[in-house]
């Protein structure tokens, strides 16, 4: 996974704000901090490094996922 490197200064604000979510036009988007291992050559490993956002992370891999429909999606992302 390559990261994208942002410059822009509305979107370093709102990414710096602390919320775990932010928004682009309609779009929704979810927020983790990581970072890349840097002693592994494949650069698709990251590691949560938030206590908070780790274990929420893995709470969701953890538990029960179904596979949700577009609109359960835009559903629960609009409840937020």
């Amino acid at each position: 996974m390559k990261a994208t490197k942002i410059e822009n200064k509305d979107i370093l604000e709102a990414v710096n704000s602390g919320s775990s979510y932010f928004e682009i036009g309609n779009r929704k988007f979810l927020l983790f901090e990581v970072e890349q291992y840097p002693d592994n050559n494949d650069a698709n490993v990251y590691e949560v490094t938030d206590d908070e956002e780790k274990r929420l992370l893995l709470e969701a891999l953890e538990g029960d996922n179904p596979i949700l429909s577009d609109p359960e999606i835009d559903k629960a992302l609009g409840s937020l």
